[in-house]
């Protein structure tokens, strides 16, 4: 076991970060965030991806085929996707249970002390979107897990082309509008487009990417104004570097941040531009310019000059019958359970 994954199993905490920010362990990776994003686009829109689906929704139970709310992001539960994601790939393994034979709900149990737990499986896939849409949202098991109402957090991860969600029924790590953001592709240079959930009781006031300083209203993509998931594609002139973050304002005065402090990364020369260790993890601990920024950027909201790149390392992102026509991609089982608190 490498010393990570102990790390993980004993429980061992991470240094704390702001809703949405990597933490010292490295996560949420992109993968893992691109995971959940799309969880919550199926939660929010089932209906708009019907061209994807290898199957009809009339077949579907009545709850699954309603809007469900987006479900927010808990680093327990991405720890313990990374930790059973990275112990199916490194042992050729493709089970709930741990390759030493744990169980689902003792595995969960190390990191997480919710009494209402969920999880999916799958592998083989070529990303994350392929996952969730032509995977688990055509799999009885799977698809009942994605849209139930009550769950409250996820961790999601991606490791190879092994990919778990772990569902959580415990109180959520945040109470902001904006419960996950990615760009995509995520191999994406010049060209890249940047999704953002949303749910609260009206549409945002302004929801914004900004990126490399700048400013870019958002759209409705997928749902509706006050629970959906918005959108807007960027195009620039070189595959260089570029940092994002994004700004909400809410109808009712509120304003903030997703991710709370730091700022994600895609492109190339990332090295270059902001260090080895921030290429490591495609991430900075800072915040460049913001919907009032200047020219360049700089002054706006979070607008705190030059970035400090945080000493953080990286690690391998975590995340029932496979449908036709998917090659090796399979699915495992999807679990419900409610766990015993002593």
């Amino acid at each position: 076991m490498t010393p990570l994954l102990l790390a993980l199993a004993l429980g061992a905490t991470p240094a704390q970060a702001g809703y949405g920010d990597v933490n010292s362990l490295g996560l949420p990776t992109a993968n893992d965030r691109a995971l959940h994003l799309w969880t919550n686009a199926a939660r929010v829109a089932p209906s708009d991806f019907t061209a994807w689906y290898d199957c009809s929704m009339d077949s579907w139970q009545d709850y699954e085929k309603v809007p469900q709310v987006p479900i927010s992001m808990d680093y327990d539960l991405v720890e313990a996707a990374v930790f059973h994601s990275d112990d199916m790939q490194k042992n050729n393994h493709f089970a709930h249970e741990s390759s030493d034979g744990t169980s689902f709900a003792a595995r969960l149990a190390r990191f997480y002390s919710s009494g209402f737990i969920g999880e999916n499986i799958a592998y083989g896939y070529s990303n994350e979107f392929s996952a969730l849409f032509e995977g688990w949202m055509c799999s009885d098991g799977h698809r009942a897990n994605i849209m139930l109402p009550d769950w409250i957090e996820l961790g999601t991860g991606v490791v190879g082309t092994y990919y778990t969600q772990d569902f959580g029924g415990g109180a959520a790590d945040t109470d902001a509008p904006v419960k996950m953001g990615t760009h995509w592709p995520l191999d994406a240079l010049a060209d890249a487009e940047f999704y953002a959930d949303w749910v609260d009781s009206d549409p945002p006031a302004r929801l914004l990417a900004v990126v490399d300083g700048r400013a870019e209203p958002m759209t409705l993509e997928h749902g509706a104004e006050d629970m959906g998931i918005f959108h807007v594609a960027l195009s620039h002139d070189s595959a260089d570097c570029h940092s994002y973050w994004f700004y909400w304002e809410t109808e009712a005065g509120d304003s903030g941040h997703f991710p709370e402090e730091g700022s994600y990364l895609y492109g190339s020369g990332c090295a270059d531009a902001f260090g080895d260790e921030a290429a490591d993890v495609m991430w900075v601990m800072g915040q460049e310019g913001g919907p009032d920024g200047g020219a360049d950027g700089v002054g706006g909201v979070g607008g705190d000059g030059p970035y400090d790149v945080e000493d953080i390392k990286m690690v391998g992102c975590a995340t029932l019958p496979g449908p036709a026509g998917l090659g090796l991609a399979l699915l495992g089982l999807g679990l419900v359970l409610r766990r015993r608190q002593d």
